[in-house]
């Protein structure tokens, strides 16, 4: 999704006053300690300029001192509580630190001031998105498009609302065509715009359109390197293509550039357990438990499989136990269904110890 920071409104609001003009000019520059004492000596004469206390603030922010940041945005606000370059600036330090629920209340007051801004509705929107209030975020999307219907970001924003996952279950087939169609628009706008390519190539991965979804994660990654998550949906699309060797390539760059999310380790360690690669995917999985405790039972359910491929049953039996100590088959039941289907557990079908434990783990018998 696509966050826009209104520097440029922020910045009309102040007159023409000479010091803090010198100040804005080295904040622009990356002087901000400079610019914090150029605007502490105007303030000292000036102690109600919302502008310098403004600019000040917003210095603090640049120079990642947060916590006094926050102090001297609020200072603004008791002057004047409706300063919007001061509501938003707060509002996006709170987006960043992921308190979304804050950040909706500042957008809130920009928004209740009668602002019209299409930005706006946008970063409100983002953050019901990331709080997982999808419908809220929808209707903001939907406002900012209905204020510019050009406004590729907001219509990107609400395809990628679409195709994610809702609070009640995946999307469906009409969600992702609705998602498709806002992609197809966002490039027909912009046909630069990286995150649509992205997007629509995670849409058509979801609808089995692999090829599709080929191209579009490729140049996806060719537009910008760095995008980790389409190297990684990349890497899946190939993986669908049982083009294992290539996937792993991909799993690499998304590693590379983001070497903290389980996710990429345990689809790597999957890509690796289809090339027979036992001890390679175990090393992936063992990292995921060192990154996540929350993705653990999925790591020892996935080491378990490698031990089923190795027909090491007692290796299996114990890692699948520990799969459920970590409320694993409690939190996702469908997972005994798919063992029902799963090449490496399928063959113990009619093992009666393998049944026995799979009662264990279902009923606690």
């Amino acid at each position: 999704m696509v966050f826009v920071f209104i520097l440029n409104l922020a910045i009309s609001y102040a007159a023409v006053k000479p010091q803090i003009e010198f100040a804005k000019q080295q904040i622009s520059q990356k002087s901000y300690k400079a610019a914090i004492s150029t605007l502490n000596n105007y303030i000292s004469d000036n102690p109600k300029d919302v502008d310098a206390l403004y600019w000040r603030a917003f210095a603090f922010y640049k120079d990642k001192q947060f916590e006094i940041a926050e102090i001297k945005f609020n200072e603004v606000l008791k002057i004047n509580p409706n300063y919007v370059p001061a509501l938003e600036t707060l509002g996006i330090m709170c987006y960043e630190k992921k308190d979304y629920t804050t950040a909706v209340r500042y957008f809130n007051s920009i928004i209740a001031g009668n602002n019209t801004s299409r930005e706006y509705y946008n970063m409100r929107g983002m953050c019901y998105f990331y709080n997982d209030n999808y419908d809220q975020a929808v209707k903001d999307f939907n406002k900012a498009i209905k204020i510019d219907s050009n406004f590729y970001l907001a219509i990107n924003n609400r395809g990628a609302c679409r195709y994610s996952n809702q609070n009640v279950a995946a999307a469906s087939l009409i969600d992702l065509t609705l998602a498709e169609k806002d992609f197809n628009r966002a490039i027909a706008i912009n046909p630069n715009f990286e995150l649509a390519y992205r997007n629509r190539g995670i849409v058509k991965m979801l609808m089995d359109s692999l090829d599709v979804a080929y191209r579009d994660l490729l140049k996806a990654t060719q537009m910008d390197p760095k995008d980790d998550k389409a190297h990684f949906y990349l890497a899946k699309t190939l993986f669908k293509q049982k083009n294992y060797t290539v996937a792993i390539q991909f799993y690499n760059n998304a590693i590379d550039l983001i070497n903290y999310n389980p996710n990429y380790y345990i689809e790597r360690g999957i890509c690796k357990l289809e090339m027979l690669d036992f001890k390679g995917a175990r090393k992936d999985f063992y990292q995921t438990m060192m990154i996540s405790d929350e993705s653990k039972g999925r790591a020892y359910y996935e080491i378990a499989r490698t031990y089923a491929a190795e027909d090491n049953e007692k290796k299996m039996f114990e890692n699948l136990e520990e799969a459920a100590k970590f409320k694993f088959f409690v939190k996702n039941y469908k997972y005994f269904g798919y063992m029902n289907t799963d090449p490496y557990f399928s063959k113990y079908k009619k093992d009666n110890d393998f049944y026995q434990l799979l009662q264990r783990l279902k009923f606690g018998k």
